[in-house]
């Protein structure tokens, strides 16, 4: 019967590998910004058709029509030494008023074609950060907006209010743009800075990734999630735990739009009512009906603009 305790290794030690694996792999695919993110993608793809064949879709328009706009290009390092990117897209009259425009995730500035053309054409100032590991900037892993916090308020203190003191700043973000948003406003941040937009943030990256896992692979939070947790706080510096929209719009001062479509299935619907629930700064919601992740200002152009337009004012000069 020697070999039944050799069997019970043999099985402990390929459950432990297979464990390793699977977590080294939702790691990789959650926020090492070198590999490939399709498989996420595809399965979270959004069902509703974006147009006929052949034929170019809104977003697709706004994308290249930012692609050919002429930027003022700004860098900056981070407090752990990355050469991050950003693009000034000047208004056309000289403006105080200023969008921080905040991208998605696998995104960069420039997959947010759509914002920065409205903004820009209500006359504003807009700065399009390439977050950490996306884009022009520097990066082996993405921080989900928890460290992409602070990158944001250094953008806003030594590029804005560097040239001009006066600013009166949006933030504006959407999917992990927008979680970036909401963490980036549980900080002290200069009074420039007047309201905020977040459009289909999550609740904490623990929540989101958990059911990702799930929902992606099929697999179950435990181990595997505590696992590619501890791989996170090792190599991308972070924990999945603390980076928690949560907990920071908990500490918000910054009057906040909470906008999210009720089909979202990335980031799910429930976690509008969390996170507008938890937010103690002044604050307005919008549902958007039957908008999918990231629709809502597509599938209701003017309701989201007016809504946006009509929060962010009450706190304007």
């Amino acid at each position: 019967m020697l070999w039944i305790p050799i069997v019970i290794v043999a099985v402990v030690v390929l459950f432990l590998v297979v464990v390793l694996v699977a977590a080294n792999k939702i790691f990789d695919v959650a926020v090492n910004a070198k590999k490939t993110k399709e498989k996420v993608l595809k399965t979270n793809a959004n069902k509703s058709a974006d147009g006929t064949p052949g034929e170019q879709t809104e977003k697709q328009r706004a994308n290249e029509w930012l692609r050919g706009q002429e930027f003022v290009m700004h860098s900056q390092r981070s407090g752990d030494g990355l050469l991050l990117a950003a693009r000034e897209l000047p208004a056309r009259e000289p403006s105080h008023l200023w969008a921080v425009c905040i991208h998605g995730f696998s995104g960069s500035g420039l997959s947010l074609g759509l914002a920065a053309k409205h903004w820009h054409g209500r006359g504003w100032n807009v700065l399009l950060p390439d977050l950490r590991g996306s884009g022009d900037s520097e990066g082996d892993y993405y921080g989900m907006g928890w460290l992409d916090r602070h990158d944001v308020i250094r953008w806003v203190r030594e590029t804005i209010l560097a040239k001009d003191p006066d600013a009166q700043i949006v933030l504006h973000g959407v999917s992990m743009g927008a979680a970036t948003v909401m963490m980036t406003t549980g900080e002290p941040l200069p009074a420039n800075v007047r309201a905020a937009v977040e459009d289909c943030g999550y609740t904490d990256v623990w929540q989101e990734f958990t059911i990702q896992l799930k929902k992606v692979f099929g697999l179950p939070q435990f181990p595997i999630m505590h696992i590619a947790n501890g791989m996170a706080k090792r190599r991308a510096g972070y924990s999945f735990k603390e980076a928690s929209s949560v907990a920071q719009v908990k500490k918000s001062k910054t009057p906040t739009l909470f906008i999210h479509g009720d089909a979202d299935t990335f980031v799910p619907f429930f976690m509008l009512g969390e996170v507008y629930e938890a937010a103690a700064c002044e604050k307005e919601k919008m549902v958007v009906h039957g908008a999918q992740h990231g629709e809502s200002g597509q599938l209701e152009p003017e309701r989201y603009w007016n809504t946006v337009h009509a929060f962010v004012g009450k706190y304007l000069d």
